[in-house]
């Protein structure tokens, strides 16, 4: 599908400030985590922890490696827009579809492992 230099840097905004939010989520919910670790020493609890840190630690680099590749692909399209001023808002650039899964993956996972942590919590808690 074709978009416009407009259109497509636009979405690169919006995944940079979701993206942000991982982020913030991440450090966030890694507090979390560690509240739960110093207040309890069951082995069962220590090994749902050890999970959501190994989890959380592969997300976060996860977010920082896509968090770079969006940067990237929106100064491509700066510069593009730069050579090309006339063409901004002419659908002429094929969307990168495999940075749009990506994205919606790391949506998905992201989401689903919150949930997956806020259960966890609920039964330590």
């Amino acid at each position: 599908m074709k978009d416009s230099l407009a259109h497509l840097h636009l979405i690169c905004e919006d995944w940079k400030r979701e993206l942000d939010f991982f982020k913030i989520e991440i450090a966030y919910l890694r507090k979390r985590l560690e509240e739960i670790a110093s207040k309890n020493t069951s082995m069962d609890v220590l090994k749902h922890v050890e999970h959501f840190e190994n989890k959380f630690s592969i997300m976060a680099i996860h977010v920082d490696e896509l968090d770079h590749d969006v940067h990237l692909k929106n100064e491509a399209l700066l510069k593009e827009a730069a050579e090309k001023p006339m063409y901004i808002n002419v659908k002429m650039i094929a969307s990168d579809e495999n940075l749009i899964d990506l994205m919606s993956d790391t949506s998905t996972d992201f989401h689903a492992t919150k949930k997956e942590f806020y259960r966890f919590l609920s039964n330590v808690m």
